[in-house]
């Protein structure tokens, strides 16, 4: 076997793995062949230094045409997210943070951090300390499942905080940021990443609805690959141009080459969203909410019981470890990604599940339905042969990709570009 054809049967079993999976894993999505269009751009290599709002003189020949898009950048986001300024550059929700963190803070620096106990992040206390930020937990309250904010207020104070650093990678209900007191010249982080589309679909509140002022040390950021459903990158907003000018230090000091094709099919994902883009996270919070109501019908244990989630996750909780390894082995056996959680917010035991992905198409089946009667077989250790017929009937489902531009109306929007 040569090694084309060693790559070829490579690629061919990963499309069947997860052409043949349930999809519930709440941190991927499907993008739109309209979405992947500038993924095959001839602008993808080329390079564009300097701020995203100001265009660098010494710079690439070319690449004044390359500026024009920061500026369309802008206009798509003051539409979509109410912010007056916007920076595609970083790679992704990861690489975002890591940038904000290195041009805004320095060594020292006392930053308020989320947990991982209540769904933080895992990786932003590794990274701010190899940058040598000092971190402290914000305060939760696991009955409300929010941040205790008067506690969080009066430590802001009394330990002159630079920085207040929001990352959740577990959310059902977006945090009340406004209730943050910020100390002078302290700075409020917001990693959106899980909600970005749901934000901009206007099912979830927008941040700069409150934070809508100049002054105002506010910062929202995410990647654009969950319910905004496009490729990755990374995605910062605000409306404070003096924090634009620390962060815009991200090119060229840490970072050079900008991928420039991920910004432009960014772009095109957020020109697909302005159309499409509530209607899309109204159906996410549709079958979120029908499908919590299902599966606490069948005896699942719910987080936040039946206060239902307000974004596209849902967390199951089980009542020990055994009970969680045994629904989750199963699950990976009949070809359902989910995520396994030993978290304290999960009540020690549970499992993550996202409805983004599966909402982005039409089904000739109730999906909604058939979800539910398969996590409730595996729960109720059904036979092996009743569940396999149950993922079998999902697997054969005729699906339609829907929230997009036809068939159409992306070859005409092919035809018309350039390089067609």
């Amino acid at each position: 076997m040569d090694t084309l054809q060693k790559f070829e049967q490579l690629y061919n079993d990963a499309v069947f793995t997860y052409q043949n999976q349930l999809p519930l894993c709440a941190a991927e999505n499907v993008v739109s062949p309209f979405s992947k269009i500038m993924l095959s751009s001839p602008l993808q290599e080329k390079y564009l230094l300097g701020a995203s709002s100001t265009y660098q003189e010494n710079n690439f020949l070319g690449s004044n045409k390359l500026f024009e898009f920061n500026l369309f950048l802008n206009e798509l986001c003051l539409g979509l997210y109410g912010a007056q300024y916007a920076d595609g550059r970083t790679l992704s929700g990861i690489n975002a943070v890591t940038s904000l963190l290195m041009t805004l803070f320095e060594e020292g620096d006392i930053v308020y951090i989320s947990s991982d106990e209540y769904g933080g992040h895992t990786s932003i206390k590794k990274i701010c300390r190899r940058l040598g930020i000092i971190t402290r937990y914000i305060p939760y309250d696991y009955n409300k499942l929010d941040f205790d904010y008067d506690r969080l207020n009066k430590a802001l104070i009394e330990e002159d905080a630079n920085g207040v650093l929001v990352c959740l990678s577990d959310i059902l209900f977006q945090p009340d940021l406004e209730k943050i007191i910020l100390p002078k010249d302290c700075i409020l982080l917001y990693d959106a990443t899980q909600t970005l589309g749901l934000i901009a679909g206007k099912e979830n509140k927008n941040p700069f609805e409150y934070f809508n002022k100049s002054d105002d040390n506010f910062i929202m950021f995410g990647a654009t690959h969950k319910t905004l459903p496009g490729v990755t990158c990374g995605l910062i907003l605000t409306n404070n141009p003096l924090l634009l000018q620390k962060y815009e230090a991200i090119n060229p000091d840490f970072l050079r080459n900008t991928h420039f094709h991920h910004i432009l099919s960014l772009i095109t994902t957020l020109i697909e969203f302005e159309k499409f883009g509530n209607a899309y996270s109204q159906n996410i919070r549709e079958m979120v909410k029908d499908l919590s109501k299902k599966l606490i019908k069948n005896g699942f244990i719910l987080v936040g019981d039946e206060r239902y989630s307000e974004t596209h996750q849902i967390w199951l909780s089980f009542p020990n470890q055994i009970e969680l390894d045994a629904f989750f082995e199963a699950c990976c056996h009949y070809g359902i990604s989910v995520t396994k959680r030993e978290k304290k917010i999960y009540n020690d035991f549970g499992i993550r599940i996202g409805l983004q992905e599966i909402a982005r198409y039409n089904w000739e089946i109730d999906i909604i339905d058939t979800v539910a009667t398969i996590l409730t077989a595996i729960k109720n250790n059904m036979p092996s042969d009743e569940i396999t017929k149950h993922v079998d009937n999902f697997v054969k489902a005729k699906r339609t990709l829907n929230y997009t531009f036809s068939d159409a109306q992306v070859n005409q929007f092919k035809q018309s570009l350039h390089d067609s």
